[in-house]
C-alpha cells in the first residue's frame, strides 16, 4: 500500500512539472503569441476590453486603442505597447502613448501606436494586441479580435 501511494504521489509531481507556469515575456516574439492573448481580462471586478481603429495615413500607420471596463471606475491601467497582426506577420509600433484624453471620468485609457506603414493596406483585416500594465507593474496583454485599416 506504501509502494502504490508513493508511486501516485511521484506521479502527481512529475506530471505538476509540466504544468507549472514560466513567466511570460514581456514582449510577444510571434503572431500566435500575440493571438493567444484574450479578448476581455477580469480586473479588479470589472471586465475590461479594447477597441482598435488603425488608419494608414500615406507612409504611417496609426492605431488608437480605447480600454473600457464594463463598468467604472477603470482600475489603473497604462497602454504601454501596441502591435497589429496582419496576413503578412506582426508590426509592432514604433512609439506608444498613453492617456486618458477623450475618455469619460475614469471610464477608459486610450492608447496609440504609430510607426511606417511598412506594406500595410487599407480594408486589411487585422488583430490588434496591446501590452498593458497595471499599479501593481503587471504587464496583460488584451486583443482586440477584428478591426479593420482605414
Amino acid at each position: 500500500m506504501k509502494r502504490l501511494w508513493f508511486a501516485l504521489f511521484a506521479a502527481s509531481l512529475l506530471g505538476a512539472c509540466g504544468t507549472v507556469a514560466t513567466p511570460a515575456s514581456s514582449t510577444p516574439r510571434t503572431a500566435g503569441e500575440l493571438l493567444g492573448a484574450p479578448t476581455s481580462l477580469q480586473v479588479s471586478g470589472r471586465s475590461v476590453r479594447a477597441d482598435a481603429a488603425p488608419v494608414l495615413a500615406g507612409d504611417t500607420f496609426r492605431v488608437r486603442v480605447k480600454v473600457q471596463a464594463s463598468r467604472a471606475p477603470l482600475p489603473p491601467l497604462t497602454v504601454t505597447g501596441v502591435y497589429v497582426v496582419t496576413e503578412d506577420g506582426v508590426w509592432r509600433a514604433g512609439r506608444t502613448r498613453s492617456g486618458e484624453a477623450g475618455c469619460a471620468a475614469q471610464s477608459c485609457v486610450q492608447g496609440t501606436g504609430e510607426g511606417a506603414a511598412s506594406g500595410l493596406r487599407a480594408g486589411d483585416g487585422v488583430q490588434v494586441v496591446v501590452s498593458l500594465k497595471d499599479a501593481g507593474g503587471r504587464t496583460m496583454w488584451l486583443r482586440d479580435p477584428q478591426a479593420s485599416i482605414k
